[in-house]
């Protein structure tokens, strides 16, 4: 405790050490770069895995360490950061970016602290302790020499049973589905552990013997942290999924800077559902007078790709996709970019319904981005195998790929890599990449990209409307009106989605409270930051400027946007 307080007394006294002479604005900016600085590099320490995801190298050999110790030394260290920030008049900041970035720093550590100790992902979440991308992209992702890759690999490998050791001592508030659902990702990883780490170190024979004993002793680990699950955590795991409403209302207006509580949004998200309804209703009407627009749905779904073109079909549709930007003059598109479509790694299927896309990392040289989709499996009946394609069918495809490619994700991340400030490719919010996401389906439409625009708007229509509804079941489960099932059973009936995909979807509420209220939310936002931009400038307003400037600003709350491109609030 001495300790503690010894430390926040220095803080302070750091905090105000600095003279209030005719320099103290350049002081306190200067004091804010370096206190980001020193803030970020103890972030990466920390939480190494998300380093390598983010394109940095320092800490590839590292694993994070979630023991309980290693946990309340870091809430203090993050308690420290915040005095220290608080010590940083924003007032007295003299460029509005620096005044921006005073602000991210101060969400971003109130939502770490947040969950270490309001919402304590270490206690609920054993999927947590097995962090499968940390190993994995250092196999997928070529951005340094094989050797030493390799040699992080192992450095990883030898880490991970105290690890998976931290999850058997920490989990006391699991979720009887989280505990199911890392039974079944465990068990879908083990054949990576004793298969494919083998069979990547053999690439280099000179550490294959050392690099697969490492992997035998970390699948070792991971068959007994299987036990683990299995026989001790399961019969008591009796944690709430739902987060409650305190922590909810946190979320969306420290992470996404809504002004709004869980009540609000789900009234924000009724009127956006109804009003998207409307309007997917009026375009079934223009195809198809007399029929429902789930029922014109149904023929459209019967023009699909074979199993096996799947996935060059959504390749297609991605590469027309960077011709229409560029014809168009959307947006700019910058050299030595590309997007790579692989099938995903069985451990993954069970955590989104379809598959995920890659963006390049923010402070990496590389601009490869990868449409990583789930395949069907061979093997199934005709029938079946009809079923699953049918979700995937031609109008899907091309609303989806620009919404992950161009002018999409892919593009967001690669512009967003050009960011000078680090902060600005650090923090992130839903409501803008989501948003941004979804507003390119629309922009899209607005621009003639669909092939056969009567029938892809009213998939679009019906994308959005799947998009709505995440408004409004998200924050019902995680506000404690609805269930998991009952979740489930309303995208079934409502949105029309194969009731074998809604576990997956479902899964995105579960996990990641808030980030699913992103799509719709952000898209408004957008649509109406556009208006603003329009009005604001007039005859000057460029669409391809406009895109230009949203992206280079980082993914962050829109009050902040507007403030830097000089725009009023939102009316």
């Amino acid at each position: 405790m001495k300790y503690c307080l010894s430390v926040l007394c220095l803080a302070v006294c750091l905090a105000f050490a600095l003279p209030l002479d005719a320099s103290v604005e350049d002081s306190a900016e200067a004091r804010l770069d370096a206190l980001i600085e020193r803030y970020l590099d103890d972030y990466w320490q920390r939480h190494p895995d998300r380093a390598t995801r983010a394109g940095l190298s320092d800490w590839n050999d590292r694993l994070p360490d979630l023991r309980a110790e290693a946990l309340a030394a870091e809430a203090e260290a993050l308690r420290v950061f915040l005095m220290e920030l608080a010590g940083i008049d924003p007032e007295r900041l003299g460029s509005i970016d620096h005044r921006v970035d005073h602000d991210l720093m101060a969400r971003h550590l109130r939502i770490r602290l947040a969950e270490i100790e309001t919402l304590p992902r270490w206690r609920r979440e054993p999927r947590l302790y097995l962090p499968f991308h940390a190993f994995n992209d250092l196999i997928l992702d070529e951005f340094a020499p094989l050797e030493q890759r390799i040699d992080w690999l192992q450095a990883r490998l030898d880490q991970l049973p105290t690890l998976l050791q931290a999850g058997q001592a920490n989990l006391d508030r699991a979720p009887r589905r989280f505990v199911e659902d890392a039974i079944r990702s465990t068990e879908s990883q083990l054949p990576f552990f004793r298969e494919t780490v083998p069979a990547f170190a053999a690439r280099v024979p000179e550490r294959t013997e050392s690099v697969q004993a490492a992997a035998a002793a970390a699948a070792d680990a991971v068959e007994d942290y299987l036990v683990f699950l299995r026989a001790d955590l399961l019969p008591r795991a009796d944690g709430e999924v739902a987060v409650g409403r305190e922590v909810y209302d946190f979320y969306l207006q420290v992470l996404h800077g809504l002004e709004l509580d869980a009540d609000g949004l789900i009234e924000l998200g009724q009127r956006y559902y109804d009003e998207i309804e409307a309007r997917l209703a009026a375009q079934a009407e223009r195809i198809a007078p007399g029929r429902h627009w789930a029922d014109v749905t149904e023929d459209i779904r019967d023009d699909h790709p074979t199993r096996e073109d799947l996935l060059d079909a959504y390749c297609r549709d991605i590469q027309r996709s960077r011709a229409h930007v560029v014809e168009r003059d959307l947006a700019t598109v910058p050299p030595n970019e590309e997007v790579r479509c692989i099938h995903s790694d069985p451990s993954q299927r069970a955590f989104s319904p379809f598959g995920t896309f890659r963006t390049p990392a923010p402070f990496s040289e590389s601009k490869i981005g990868y449409l990583i989709l789930h395949p069907v499996p061979e093997g199934l009946s005709a029938e079946e195998e009809t079923r699953r394609l049918r979700a995937h069918d031609f109008s899907w495809i091309e609303v989806i790929a620009p919404h992950e490619a161009y002018p999409g994700h892919h593009l967001q991340a690669i512009l967003a890599q050009e960011n000078p400030r680090p902060l600005r490719r650090v923090y992130s919010t839903p409501v803008f990449t989501e948003g941004w996401g979804l507003y390119t389906e629309e922009l899209m439409h607005e621009t003639g990209f669909f092939r056969t625009p009567e029938e892809t708007r009213l998939t679009q229509l019906r994308l959005q409307l799947w998009r709505a509804a995440r408004v409004l079941l998200d924050a019902r489960l995680h506000t404690g009106q609805i269930s998991v099932e009952e979740a489930r059973d309303f995208l079934a009936e409502h949105i029309r989605m194969e009731y074998g995909a809604t576990a997956g979807e479902v899964n995105i509420y579960v996990y990641r409270p808030s980030y699913a209220i992103g799509y719709v939310v952000g898209f408004y936002e957008m649509m109406a930051l556009r208006e603003q931009a329009r009005a604001a400038r007039g005859e000057d307003f460029e669409l391809k400027a406009f895109h230009d400037e949203v992206l280079s600003l980082g993914s962050m709350p829109f009050p902040l946007v507007r403030e830097l491109m000089a725009l009023p609030p939102e009316p």
